[in-house]
């Protein structure tokens, strides 16, 4: 039998782990662990190694600003001649 460890998520990521649950028709969000760690683990331990100032980034909080994208006022209701 596999130990077993308890992993408590945070509410905000609780949402994304079901619903990759949900895509991959995982069984439990453990199996949703095992999943994102089998397949993506060693490339994230590499990423992370690769920026020798990555433990320095993970306290920053860089606010995201907001980029509002303006919509062009065009009437689709109308067909265009060729």
């Amino acid at each position: 039998m596999a130990p077993q460890v308890r992993v408590v998520l945070s509410p905000e990521v609780k949402p994304i782990a079901d619903e990759i649950k949900e895509v991959t028709c995982a069984g439990s969000t453990s199996e949703v662990i095992s999943l994102l760690l089998s397949r993506y683990g060693k490339h994230f331990i590499a990423w992370w190694k690769s920026n020798p100032h990555q433990h320095e980034l993970t306290a920053v909080t860089i606010p995201q600003p907001d980029f509002p994208i303006q919509q062009a006022d065009i009437d689709l209701s109308t067909p265009i001649e060729l």
